[in-house]
């Protein structure tokens, strides 16, 4: 009997689908790439990586290692992991238009992009991909030569959408669902099937279309949920502050009057969001016009008014802006940063909060030169996490 249980096991054991192979990355420069493509006739796929991506990392460590993936990219493409912060990445990123990651890439061996997606994938999904590449009639380089030439077949433009979609082709996409959008009839407009196509493929607050959704939106009270509309238009506005937030604004160039417009656009809408709309758009005035002790008192008054009353909002507010008077240098102005968050640190609503402020503060001390007390921070932040 103990035989046979011996004997079972090892059945079962062969039986596990073990998965020992795993796609192999060439290391070559992007140039000998395409010096090698051309020479094997193959096309490039490119896993296009940063190394802060929680989902390139999984991709890495789930899907790569498939040993059908693995079977099924080695012999039909020259593989390459390029790192778009580093070396040839930033140029590539620029080429090939990536603005998400992780970003699969499908370049013919003369450096032609033919096929993208986006995203964590399947291994089912990305050998579908990859086929799909190879096929060539359903790509995403052939579905803009058949819009591009003036085919307009609803079915087709609904799958093209869905192409640009899954690619994360943001400029593209609204075109076509602007254009798309814009010939239905105000029934047709005011459906479920619409508002999907909105939500994935429209984002500029000024765009006509995302102008007439938000200045009707009491219409789209019976397709879907307010908590779901404010979420969305939560989420159009943000994104249009924050890509003035996010930059290094005395080092960029300040689009001064897309600026003006934002802010004249929020103070008109009736939205329970727009104080923190406003206070965010004076904020950035004053880093733009050099103006740290503006910035601090627009901070402090923000704060104590109660207009970030959500914690995550707050937490957003403070670390963008506490990012920009890091990047001053200036010593007074670090350490009255430093000061409020002993404050925050010490309010924090749950260990999350807590931990998160303790990050910041990590960032700022070591502006201020203290490299020790910045790895303590950063090595006691996790431990508060949860508490």
């Amino acid at each position: 009997m103990k035989l046979y249980f011996i004997l079972l096991g090892c059945l079962l054991f062969l039986g596990v689908d073990a998965q020992n192979r795993s796609i192999v990355f060439q290391e070559e420069s992007w140039n000998e790439i395409l010096k090698q493509a051309q020479k094997e006739k193959k096309m490039i796929f490119v896993d296009c990586y940063t190394s802060w991506c929680g989902p390139c990392k999984m991709l890495a460590k789930n899907i790569f290692t498939r040993d059908s993936v693995a079977d099924f990219y080695n012999r039909n493409f020259l593989c390459v992991k390029i790192d778009m912060e580093k070396g040839d990445g930033p140029t590539l990123a620029k080429r090939y238009e990536v603005a998400a990651y992780p970003t699969l890439l499908y370049i013919d061996e003369y450096g032609k992009l033919k096929h993208a997606v986006a995203g964590f994938q399947t291994a089912d999904v990305l050998i579908q991909n990859g086929k799909l590449a190879l096929a060539g009639d359903m790509t995403l380089e052939a579905m803009q030569a058949r819009y591009d030439s003036g085919e307009r077949d609803v079915s087709f433009v609904k799958r093209y959408m869905d192409v640009l979609f899954q690619a994360c082709r943001p400029s593209l996409q609204e075109k076509v669902a602007s254009e798309y959008i814009a010939g239905l009839t105000d029934r047709e407009f005011y459906s479920r099937s619409t508002w999907e196509l909105i939500v994935k493929n429209l984002s500029d607050p000024f765009s006509p279309i995302l102008k007439k959704v938000v200045a009707n939106k009491f219409r789209f009270e019976n397709i879907v949920c307010k908590d779901t509309f404010d979420l969305f238009q939560d989420y159009i506005f943000r994104s249009a502050i924050n890509s003035f937030v996010w930059k290094d604004l005395q080092a960029s160039t300040f689009d001064s009057q897309r600026y003006d417009s934002l802010l004249c656009y929020i103070s008109t809408l009736n939205f329970f969001k727009v104080p923190q709309y406003l206070a965010t758009l004076y904020a950035v005035q004053a880093v733009v016009d050099g103006n740290m002790r503006a910035l601090l008192d627009e901070m402090h008054r923000s704060v104590d008014y109660g207009i970030f009353y959500d914690p995550d909002a707050k937490l957003d507010f403070i670390r963008a802006f506490f990012r920009q008077i890091e990047r001053t240098g200036d010593a007074n102005f670090l350490k009255e940063a430093d000061l409020w968050l002993d404050d925050l640190i010490a309010e924090a609503v749950s260990g999350y909060f807590r931990s998160e402020y303790m990050k910041v503060k990590a960032r700022i001390v070591r502006a201020l030169g203290n490299e020790d007390l910045a790895n303590e921070l950063e090595k006691k932040a996790p431990l508060v996490r949860m508490q």
